[in-house]
């Protein structure tokens, strides 16, 4: 489903049918570059879940001329970053289990692409895996365009060392494991409608539970005050 202006704006609003239309469309999207990032399906699935509950609090501020795509793509990354402190056993990371028969060498590119620093890692999931252009990686690294680029180069050329003459090979199995790191179609509607739940419709009750008793109090206070004037002018 294409994401039209209308929905955009109407999940700016915090349109239940609208911020559940623009979670559908970048789930599977949050999910698969989170695992891939972080390495672990636990937390994988904490920074995802993260990411899609911190987004309706932040649709309200979008501008209108924001693409949802590019801000997931940024904030997936930048939360994966505050998430990077954990051990990753190489044998058990998701790439190597989501591959189809993973030998030995590609299980030591997984370990090599887990040994580059975080940014350079970024650089060459997003341009081989997420398919991404040099504009749009640095839109979601939240740097300059050559400074992508200049990423994704010591990437390609620290994988290449330990890969040798087997890097597209070893690349495009890299690739179709990541794109098994996408969610199975039924997870994802169940899902998006416990965030939209929590973050939207309870949201919203809770609001309005809020104003009522304010104003409750507030009538108690009128009452109050309107009985004391009546004692004291008699």
């Amino acid at each position: 489903m294409a994401l039209t202006p209308e929905i955009i704006e109407g999940a700016r609003k915090l349109r239940p049918g609208d911020v559940s239309a623009v979670l559908q469309d970048q789930f599977p999207t949050v999910y698969r570059l989170a695992y891939a990032l972080a390495g672990r399906w636990d937390v994988g699935r904490g920074i995802a879940r993260f990411v899609l509950a911190r987004s309706v609090r932040m649709m309200p501020k979008w501008r209108p001329e924001d693409d949802p795509e590019n801000w997931f793509h940024r904030f997936t990354i930048m939360t994966s970053r505050r998430s990077a402190r954990h051990t990753i056993d190489v044998r058990k990371d998701v790439l190597v289990e989501q591959a189809i028969e993973p030998g030995a060498a590609y299980i030591a590119f997984v370990a090599a692409l887990r040994q580059l620093e975080a940014q350079q890692r970024e650089a060459f999931l997003l341009h081989y895996c997420e398919r991404l252009n040099s504009r749009y990686s640095a839109l979601a690294m939240d740097c300059s365009t050559q400074a992508a680029d200049n990423h994704l180069k010591a990437a390609e050329q620290s994988l290449r060392l330990v890969a040798g003459p087997a890097f597209e090979p070893l690349t495009k199995k890299l690739c179709d494991a990541y794109a098994h790191l996408t969610p199975e179609g039924q997870d994802v509607i169940p899902q998006v409608n416990k965030v939209v739940f929590r973050e939207v419709s309870l949201r919203k009750w809770f609001a309005r539970i809020v104003l009522l008793i304010e104003l409750v109090v507030l009538a108690a206070l009128l009452y109050g005050g309107w009985k004391l004037y009546e004692v004291v002018s008699q």
